[in-house]
């Protein structure tokens, strides 16, 4: 049996047109029953526990004796004030109202003993779900409350748009006409909230915090010891990669300026695990928890009856009767999960791929930044060098020059001494021509 399972409708501000009659009349009563407008409504009875009257309004359908203290969102249990606030936007609303339940087996029931519980697994599994839809989930006020006054505990939720932000074809703004969810949507919220709650859910967790932890250890290792003690392939293809990087823009594995370069960034991560014991040892654990995943996935789609019956959402009163194991209906035709529309297990191997692929890129740039830091330590010690031999240079022109000064110098004095003793000599030879005359 499924662990928990997942129904969910809706209540749009205005009945169809085509209702006539007591069927548009119970429509209306519905709304009012969920927009808090009816004496008994949806807070009346999750607040309450239990339906006193059918359809007769909805606040005691989330709170207690008529107290506010089951109500919650995500961000954990409702004050008075914002349950007030909340009454007062829903009297006031246009947008479709979505509600639902999500139900537990008695088995897990027992882990949603507190509304702490109930907080934690609809924060954890319920955006997943938003976002899957056609609708914007910033732009979403959800409201739950758990009911354990049975043994299959389970919540009951409900959620509207809190603003218009839809342009119809004319142009005008307004809320989202269509109330129905994707069925891929529903499918895939139905498995994740399963796989969330198997027991071994934390195996595939541990594994994977063990593969990525250790590709964090190689990037350390990788900034203490620079790409010597990394294998010459890896550094090359790290390298190669790293020069491909844009120069502008994200550098993260989902960004769309990586598009292209996801594909080489896998190589090189494969190439990088492989190249490491540890990380090899690591990854294969993650395969096996990729297999075992798969198994249960497939198991929980052929062998539990979770979402149709002749071709439609099962009701309520069906999804009560498969919780409780009461197959006396032999003739109701439930068919099974739609697993071609289920991306669990894919979406797990992309987050996995993601992470790997932006520790890739972590070390890429790592390593090109010590690249280039070389490069500038070599330059700074090339610029070093030419100082040195420049100064040697200028050094050795300046003894040349003063040796060569020196050099003159002597030869200069030595030239003046023969000058003016060849002078005097002259004198002395004119003074004897004329006291003897010239012979």
């Amino acid at each position: 049996m499924p662990k928990a399972i997942f129904n969910i409708a809706y209540t749009s501000a205005r009945p169809p047109a085509n209702l006539r009659g007591d069927a548009r009349a119970e429509y209306v009563g519905r709304r009012q029953f969920y927009n808090l407008t009816a004496d008994y409504n949806f807070f009346s009875y999750a607040l309450n526990g239990s339906k006193v009257v059918k359809n007769a309004t909805a606040e005691d359908y989330f709170t207690r004796s008529n107290t506010n203290a089951g109500l919650f969102n995500l961000e954990g249990a409702m004050t008075s004030e914002q349950v007030e606030e909340l009454r007062a936007k829903l009297k006031e609303t246009e947008s479709t109202i979505w509600h639902g339940f999500i139900s537990f087996d008695e088995e897990t029931s027992k882990g949603f003993d507190t509304q702490e519980n109930a907080i934690k697994f609809l924060r954890q599994t319920f955006p997943s779900f938003l976002a899957r839809t056609h609708l914007d989930p910033k732009n979403i006020e959800l409201y739950a409350a758990l009911h354990d006054d049975t043994d299959n505990r389970h919540i009951h939720f409900a959620f509207f748009e809190k603003e218009p932000k839809r342009r119809n074809k004319n142009g005008v703004l307004g809320y989202t006409w269509r109330g129905n969810i994707d069925s891929r949507a529903i499918d895939n919220y139905l498995v994740s909230a399963n796989m969330h709650l198997d027991e071994h859910a934390d195996e595939y967790y541990s594994a994977r915090d063990r593969a990525l932890g250790r590709l964090k250890e190689l990037r350390g290792e990788i900034k203490e010891k620079g790409a010597k003690g990394t294998p010459r392939t890896v550094v090359k293809a790290l390298r190669e990669l790293a020069e491909k990087l844009p120069k502008e823009g994200r550098l993260q594995y989902n960004a769309e300026n990586m598009k292209d370069l996801r594909p080489i960034i896998d190589r090189v991560g494969a190439l990088l695990i492989a190249s490491d014991p540890e990380s090899d040892e690591a990854y294969k654990a993650m395969m096996q928890q990729f297999a075992r995943i798969e198994g249960e996935v497939k198991k929980l789609a052929l062998e539990n009856k979770l979402g149709y019956v002749n071709g439609k959402r099962l009701t309520a009163d069906e999804m009560h009767r498969i919780m409780q194991g009461d197959t006396r209906n032999k003739e109701m035709p439930v068919s099974y999960l739609d697993m071609s529309q289920v991306d669990y297990l894919d979406r797990l191997k992309d987050d996995y791929r993601a992470r790997v692929g932006n520790a890739v890129i972590a070390i890429c740039r790592q390593i090109d930044r010590a690249d280039k830091m070389e490069l500038r330590r070599r330059f700074r010690n090339k610029g070093r060098m030419r100082k040195v031999r420049a100064k040697n240079k200028r050094r050795r022109r300046e003894s040349i020059l003063q040796g060569a000064a020196k050099i003159f110098a002597s030869m200069s004095r030595h030239t003046q001494d023969n000058f003016l003793k060849s002078v005097q000599e002259i004198e002395r030879e004119q003074e004897i021509e004329k006291l003897y005359g010239k012979r």
